[in-house]
């Protein structure tokens, strides 16, 4: 059994990580799991986060650069139409009513 550094908890032996809190565990020298331990170990989008502004890595935990203090969280790719295209489309709906109400005879 392997006891988790971070939360406590006991994880079967072989596992890389907790299965309560998906830290890496530690590894006894010999068993069964270090082959496993070294590869998920050396590949740094498992480890950690890579800094979008100044490279640095960082561990998977942190919300902002140790080293810059970016932001590391996946920046929100925008939905939708842009505000100015909202904008003339509602203008134009508006017009589009008022012309109809106008021609009704109102």
């Amino acid at each position: 059994m392997a006891t988790c550094r971070k939360c406590g908890a006991e994880n079967e032996e072989g596992l890389t990580r907790c299965r309560a809190c998906n830290a890496i565990l530690p590894v006894k020298i010999g068993s069964k799991s270090q082959v496993r331990y070294e590869r998920v170990r050396r590949k740094a989008e498992l480890v950690g986060i890579k800094c979008p502004s100044c490279g640095a890595l960082n561990p998977y935990t942190q919300f902002r650069c140790q080293k810059c203090g970016a932001s590391l969280s996946k920046k929100q790719e925008k939905s939708g139409l842009p505000k100015a295209w909202l904008a003339t489309g509602l203008a134009v709906a508006v017009v589009v009513v008022v012309i109809a109400f106008i021609m009704r005879g109102g």
